[in-house]
């Protein structure tokens, strides 16, 4: 079984996928989640277009003649509700979520968390967070795109706790606070490796406590001799902190753009050092400015958007070879590595 990565086109916000091949040593097939957003806002033709790569009269056309619908309908075409994506597409084989994590306390990270875990209840095993102090009251939500009780819905995972709770003393499900190095009996054999954060960001982040972006969960999962770097929204400071501590961890074959494609995400050093061939953006409601797509083109990489393709899905084989597919069509692909059974370590 490949490894097969679904990139959610779920507005302004992030929600991925991750279906893992089980290990030799008994380990099923299991389903990871990272972060979760219901946002459903709209981008203008205009940013369409660009990310398309066209001129407004040029979608226009295309869009007439190909799809005969307004670009409000065709945006709205491609974006997709967790929970329903879950339910029709990973459900009937995985029935749980092995492991959520959440990269870090931004409600555009967490926003659905009610609907997919408490409405829905569908099962969980493990969730991951970091060690912030963050605190959010009913207050901070009025005039909010944002709902509170999504953020209850974070602060009971986060205890342990899952819908059908009795007990405040009983936990349902594992929470675990892990940082840079850190292995474990679950995501080692995963070839999963935790890039960031380490105990100093946190603490300044803890600190300073206004933003949290450079204390986010960063991951390098492994693959067939690949790897998919997930950059959650780090910024500079996280950056500057791997780059420090790299010792070749960082090169990869795509790479998930940090802070959804926006220049505070770039980090042109830590790019040449990943050297991606792809990178994805989740991105949403309007086009990032400043938008950092050209500098990671700049650096040798196809950059693709979930506002203009919708769902990317990545398939990564045993042997190397990688297929990047988005509304039924192949967008990408990279070759068979003569290495890839040897490298992986997942023979």
């Amino acid at each position: 079984m490949p490894l097969k990565i679904h990139f959610l086109n779920v507005g302004h916000g992030d929600c991925t996928f991750l279906e893992i091949p089980g290990t030799t040593n008994n380990q099923s097939d299991h389903l990871m989640m990272v972060d979760i957003n219901n946002s459903k806002s709209l981008s203008d033709e205009t940013e369409l277009a660009a990310d398309l790569g066209m001129t407004v009269a040029q979608f226009k056309y295309v869009r007439a003649a190909s799809i005969n619908k307004s670009w409000e309908d065709y945006y709205k075409s491609l974006l997709v509700d967790p929970y329903d994506y879950y339910k029709d597409n990973l459900m009937s084989k995985y029935g749980s979520i092995f492991r959520y994590i959440q990269t870090h306390p931004d409600m555009d990270h967490m926003s659905g968390l009610h609907r997919f875990f408490w409405e829905e209840k569908v099962p969980l095993l493990n969730f991951w967070d970091i060690a912030h102090t963050k605190e959010m009251s009913e207050e901070d939500f009025d005039n909010s795109r944002y709902s509170y009780i999504d953020w209850l819905v974070y602060k009971a995972l986060r205890a342990g706790l899952d819908p059908d709770s009795s007990s405040t003393d009983k936990t349902d499900h594992r929470t675990i606070y892990r940082h840079r190095h850190a292995t474990g009996e679950f995501w080692t054999n995963d070839s999963i490796e935790i890039l960031s954060p380490t105990p100093e960001l946190l603490k300044t982040c803890n600190e300073n406590g206004t933003s949290w972006n450079s204390s986010s969960y960063v991951f390098r999962v492994n693959y067939g001799g690949r790897s998919v770097v997930l950059a959650g929204d780090a910024e500079g400071p996280a950056w500057d902190s791997m780059l420090e501590d790299a010792k070749g961890q960082l090169p990869c074959d795509i790479l998930k753009a940090a802070h959804h494609g926006r220049e505070s995400g770039h980090h042109a050093d830590a790019v040449n050092e990943m050297d991606p061939d792809f990178v994805i953006c989740s991105v949403g409601d309007k086009k990032n400015i400043p938008d950092a797509s050209p500098l990671y083109h700049k650096q040798g990489a196809t950059v693709f958007s979930t506002r203009a393709k919708g769902t990317v899905t990545v398939t990564i084989w045993l042997d190397g070879e990688v297929w990047i597919d988005a509304c039924g069509e192949r967008i990408g692909k990279l070759p068979v590595l003569k290495s890839g059974l040897a490298s992986t370590g997942l023979q």
